[in-house]
């Protein structure tokens, strides 16, 4: 089998229904399926998807176990040679999979690619392409600098804002809406780490495959259709501390050494900046 597609649902049925017609014919002609985790799973909801898809692989989970862990049974159960990570309020072009698939075979030392995302208004979404992280980076993302010069590379190198949106990179960045894989480099790293349990899971696994000294590469000139955030409420409690907790985990995990302490010390005071922010605006 050529292509696994696993989609993590929450909540949001509605989303989910067009996300799957558009990768079942973006499917024709290729050997693939259709996995979807649907986490903290509503019962009528759940057999409703069933009826309409008896083709696909659906696993409801009671509980709602986060993206990650749920990405990993998908990939668990996944059969084709190469999996695409995608999330259930996306609508994907026809050619978006073979594009896709014919790029990642024809490039052996790439070990992943995500594609250009378009709201629902086709407006551009910075994330689709970005950088790692780096202090200074970070303290232009988190201080709002980059949203001041969009198209910098210096002020905004987080976005990569002086890259031509439409065309092909190799980025250090990925965004998990969109994210395909060889199915045995994911699982050789052992897929997404589960101690996110959501946000920066992306940024984590794009580093560890280029660790392994394979290529992320950002298609332009694929684009999909991404309702950006529909799964959760951003003005909420819960997406603060998951979003902030999973920046924190992520500066504890790849900035350890003695040597990265400043740059550690300076990058949790700018979440904690940030995250004061953040939480007298939802005040």
């Amino acid at each position: 089998m050529e292509l696994s597609v696993i989609i993590v649902n929450y909540k949001v049925y509605h989303y989910l229904i067009p996300c799957i017609e558009s990768v079942q014919a973006a499917l024709n002609g290729i050997d693939g399926e259709i996995i979807v985790i649907d986490n903290e799973s509503n019962p009528i909801e759940a057999n409703r998807m069933i009826e309409l898809f008896p083709s696909i692989k659906f696993i409801a989970n009671l509980e709602n176990k986060g993206f990650s862990k749920a990405n990993n049974q998908g990939l668990a159960i996944a059969n084709g040679q190469n999996v695409l990570f995608l999330n259930p309020d996306t609508v994907l072009p026809q050619h978006a999979l073979k594009d896709s698939l014919s790029y990642l075979c024809q490039h052996q030392l790439v070990g992943a690619i995500g594609v250009q995302m378009v709201n629902k208004e086709g407006q551009f979404l910075p994330e689709s392409k970005r950088a790692y992280p780096k202090p200074l980076t970070a303290f232009f993302k988190l201080s709002g600098f980059a949203d001041i010069f969009p198209r910098s590379g210096f002020f905004n190198h987080y976005a990569l804002g002086n890259l031509d949106k439409d065309k092909i990179y190799s980025v250090e960045i990925l965004a998990g809406a969109y994210l395909m894989v060889r199915t045995q480099l994911v699982k050789q790293i052992g897929g997404f780490d589960e101690q996110f349990f959501m946000y920066g899971e992306d940024i984590d696994l794009s580093k560890r495959l280029s660790a392994l000294g394979f290529q992320n590469h950002y298609l332009g000139n694929i684009v999909i259709q991404h309702i950006k955030g529909a799964s959760t409420n951003k003005n909420s409690k819960d997406y603060l501390y998951h979003f902030y907790h999973s920046m924190h985990l992520f500066v504890n995990k790849h900035h350890a050494s003695k040597s990265h302490w400043l740059e550690r010390k300076l990058l949790h005071l700018a979440i904690r900046g940030s995250k004061s922010i953040a939480l007298l605006k939802y005040r």
